[in-house]
């Protein structure tokens, strides 16, 4: 065994490498290009075509992060191991933290400073506030949907740069729109889509909406916020029910993919138009969701759950 490799080992075996982290020391280990390259090659080598999860021997990482000092290679790897990375017969891995450490750097949430531009996209559906065309643009990290004529917001998603690499207009819609769908399909089914914990729907009826880059008025609206993360989002109370599954089967049962179609394209979910409010203490809501000629009503509840759902004939109102 190399006196390197057998030095890692010793450091392991005397605690040194393991146990658990506060966060000032987990932070404090990635301070530091070398072992940020030791993470990305053996998240790199893990990412292949190949299946499983990457071993990779001493020297071969060694070389594979290009750092030529053996003893500088040695004393960041072992400050790596036991919370980032393993060492295992096969060879070094990630662990799991180490695994989102590397997600995080493919992303670009490290180096969103230098996404690539995003230009105003019209997205071909009109402004269902003033009529304008609706077009995706960029602010700081996040991806907007929204109205550059009355800034009515439609979607506000923060989205990693490298999602936005070398793609088309109807390719980077479908990313927004299906990015967008998975985190409030998570809240909305009460969990924190970033750090797992239980988030409860709360409804409010202020006049000016938690963003001052949306000028929608509406009633009422429901915000989901993480108490532990930040995690944070606000929509229509209409807008909840694109992931209830009898809006979804509603949909599916008149041959269309609910699960397909971007917000932005429902009037009745980004408006308060179809939403009545049936009581305020507590809050209940009648939603009407109009489709080919037919109309689901779903009431729903303080805590935005269905109590009771019909389909009619749609009448034809102003």
């Amino acid at each position: 065994m190399p006196d390197d490799e057998r030095g890692a080992n010793e450091a392991e075996a005397d605690g040194s490498a393991g146990g658990a982290l506060d966060v000032e020391t987990a932070f404090a280990l990635l301070a530091d290009e070398t072992r940020v390259a030791i993470v990305r090659e053996l998240g790199a080598a893990t990412a292949s075509p190949e299946t499983g999860i990457a071993h990779l021997g001493y020297a071969d990482l060694q070389s594979r992060a290009d750092i030529r000092d053996s003893g500088r290679f040695n004393y960041h790897l072992t400050k790596l191991r036991g919370n980032y990375v393993a060492k295992e017969p096969e060879g070094y891995r990630l662990r799991w933290p180490g695994m989102v450490l590397y997600r995080t750097l493919v992303a670009g949430r490290l180096t969103d400073d230098a996404a690539p531009s995003l230009g105003d996209v019209a997205v071909g559906t009109d402004c269902h506030r003033c009529g304008a065309p609706i077009e995706v643009s960029r602010y700081e990290t996040l991806v907007r949907v929204r109205c550059g004529t009355c800034d009515a917001n439609y979607t506000d998603i923060y989205l990693p740069s490298h999602g936005l690499i070398d793609r088309g207009r109807e390719s980077l819609l479908s990313t927004i729109h299906r990015r967008s769908r998975s985190i409030m399909d998570s809240m909305t089914a009460g969990h924190c889509p970033w750090c797992a914990r239980a988030v409860e729907p709360e409804v409010h009826d202020d006049e000016a909406l938690p963003s001052r880059h949306d000028t929608r008025d509406l009633d009422a609206y429901a915000v989901y916020h993480c108490t532990e993360c930040t995690g944070f989002q606000y929509a229509p109370i209409a807008q909840t029910l694109l992931y209830r599954p009898v809006t979804i089967a509603f949909f599916h049962e008149r041959g269309r993919d609910l699960t397909a179609i971007p917000r932005w394209e429902l009037d009745w979910a980004v408006t308060d138009r179809t939403t009545e409010i049936l009581g305020r203490d507590p809050w209940r809501f009648a939603v009407r969701v109009p489709f080919e000629g037919s109309e689901l009503v779903v009431e729903l509840d303080e805590r935005l759950d269905v109590v009771d759902s019909r389909v009619t004939a749609s009448e034809n109102r102003e």
